[in-house]
C-alpha cells in the first residue's frame, strides 16, 4: 500500500481501491508509537506552543491597549508600534503562532511519537509535487468560479484597492508564512488528528467527521462569523470534511496542503472587509455580502467540491498501476 504516493497524479488519480487508499494512509500513524498518553503530552504540547508561546506577541497588544493602528473604527493605542504598518503590527504576530504550532508539531511527532514527520503527509520518501501542485489549481479555480460569480451579481461590491509598493514588499513574506501557516494546519488536522483519531475508532469517514468539527471550532472565533455564525460554521465543516476526504481517498495529504496554501494565498488577488486578514494587501477588494453571501459561497463550495471529487476519483476501483 505504501507505492501509492509515488504514482503519477492526474485528473483521474489511479489507486488501487478506496479501501486501500484510506487504511494505508490512516495506517501511517503505525510507523510511531501511539499509546493513549502521547497524544495526550502531545495535545498539551501543541496547546502550549501554539496558544500559549505563539500568541505572545498579540498579548502583548493587548496588555497595551489594543492594537497600534486604526481598525475597524477603532482608535489606534499610543506607543512605539503606532506609525507601523499594520502588516507588521498585526500579521506578523499572527504568523508567529503558526510558527510556533509547526514547531510544536515537528517535536510531538519526532520526540513522543518518534515517527518521521513526513508520515503524516505520505508513505513515500518524497512529496509528491504533481498532487500539491493539483490541489493548488483546484482550489485557485474554487476561489476565481466563486468571484465571478460574486462579480457577476455586483460588480459594484468590488473595489481596485491595488498599492503596488505595499503588495511587492510584503507579498514575499506573506507567501512564507502563508505556506508555513496551511502546511501547518494540515500537518495537525488532515495528518495527526485525522490518523490518530483513525488508528483509535478503525473508522476513517468517522475520523473525518471528527476532524473536520475540530477544524471547525478552531475557526469560530473568526471575524467572518459575523456575517453569520452557522452560515460560517458550516462552511469550514464543508471545507474541512472535504480535505479530509480526499486526503483519505488519495492516500495522501499532499493535495490538501497545495488546496489549502491556494485558498489563502488568494487573498492577495482579492480580499474582503470582514477577512481576519483584511491587512493583507490585495489587488481587489470585495464587500461582504452578509449572511446571503455567506449561503452563497457554502452552496458554490460544496457544488464546486462534489463536481471536483467526482473528476478526481471518477475511476472508483481502477486496477492497480
Amino acid at each position: 500500500m505504501y507505492y501509492l504516493a509515488a504514482m503519477p497524479v492526474r485528473w483521474d488519480i489511479k489507486l488501487g481501491g478506496q479501501k486501500n487508499a484510506m487504511e494505508g494512509f490512516i495506517g501511517l500513524a503505525s510507523r510511531g508509537r501511539n499509546e493513549w498518553w502521547r497524544y495526550a503530552l502531545s495535545a498539551i504540547l501543541i496547546a502550549v506552543f501554539w496558544m500559549g508561546i505563539g500568541s505572545f506577541a498579540l498579548l502583548v497588544l493587548i496588555i497595551n491597549g489594543g492594537p497600534p493602528f486604526a481598525w475597524d473604527g477603532m482608535e489606534p493605542a499610543a506607543g512605539p508600534l503606532s506609525g507601523l504598518d499594520p502588516f507588521i503590527t498585526f500579521y506578523l504576530p499572527v504568523a508567529f503562532s503558526f510558527v510556533s504550532l509547526a514547531v510544536s508539531i515537528v517535536l510531538a511527532v519526532r520526540l513522543i511519537h518518534a515517527r518521521p514527520v513526513l508520515s503524516l503527509v505520505t508513505a513515500g520518501r518524497w512529496l509528491d509535487w504533481k498532487r500539491l501542485r493539483l490541489g493548488f489549481l483546484v482550489f485557485l479555480a474554487f476561489n476565481l468560479l466563486s468571484n465571478a460569480v460574486f462579480y457577476a451579481m455586483d460588480p459594484g461590491a468590488f473595489a481596485f484597492t491595488l498599492d503596488a509598493g505595499r503588495l511587492l514588499l510584503f507579498a514575499p513574506l506573506y507567501i512564507i508564512l502563508t505556506v508555513v501557516q496551511t502546511t501547518s494546519e494540515e500537518l495537525l488536522f488532515r495528518g495527526y488528528l485525522l490518523q490518530g483519531l483513525g488508528n483509535f475508532l478503525r473508522r476513517p469517514l468517522f475520523a473525518a467527521v471528527l476532524s473536520s468539527l475540530v477544524f471547525m471550532l478552531v475557526h469560530a472565533g473568526n471575524p467572518e462569523t459575523a456575517n453569520g455564525f452557522v452560515l460560517a460554521m458550516a462552511y469550514y465543516f464543508a471545507v474541512g470534511l472535504w480535505l479530509c476526504m480526499v486526503t483519505l481517498r488519495s492516500g495522501s495529504s499532499e493535495i490538501a496542503i497545495g488546496a489549502h496554501a491556494a485558498n489563502n494565498l488568494f487573498i492577495l488577488l482579492v480580499n474582503y472587509d470582514t477577512s481576519a486578514l483584511e491587512i493583507v494587501p490585495s489587488a481587489f477588494k470585495m464587500t461582504s455580502m452578509g449572511a446571503s453571501g455567506l449561503a452563497l459561497s457554502l452552496g458554490l463550495f460544496i457544488t464546486m467540491g462534489a463536481g471536483a471529487y467526482l473528476v478526481l476519483f471518477k475511476n472508483r476501483n481502477p486496477k492497480a498501476a
